[in-house]
């Protein structure tokens, strides 16, 4: 199982918009079967270096995005809504340990 987390760097005056439309868009996605995602913001009301708005979720492999399998409403508007917001954006990818990954790996 694989976390993945986009992070979005924005303003102060646009944290909460951004916000707004990564749930949009991730809840395109979970209609189409992925996890639930989790949206936080940080340096709004919490201390932090710059501000920005992050978003989730699990799966079970990385696969890349097939671009017709992008939702409509994402491809027509939010993505470039979302742009228009952000200064820049990062994608991280981490593999979730479990007990039997340690098991495997005798630890």
């Amino acid at each position: 199982m694989f976390l993945i987390r986009r992070k979005c760097f924005t303003t102060r005056a646009n944290a909460w918009k951004v916000a707004s439309i990564l749930q949009k868009i991730c809840n395109e996605y979970e209609e189409q079967g992925r996890s639930e995602a989790t949206i936080y913001v940080s340096g709004f009301s919490t201390p932090a270096e710059d501000y920005s708005v992050s978003a989730e979720w699990t799966q079970e492999s990385l696969d890349a995005i097939v671009y017709e399998k992008v939702p409509n409403e994402i491809r027509e508007n939010l993505s470039s809504e979302l742009m228009g917001l952000v200064d820049f954006y990062e994608i991280e990818f981490h593999e979730v340990v479990t007990k039997e990954k340690l098991d495997q790996r005798k630890l």
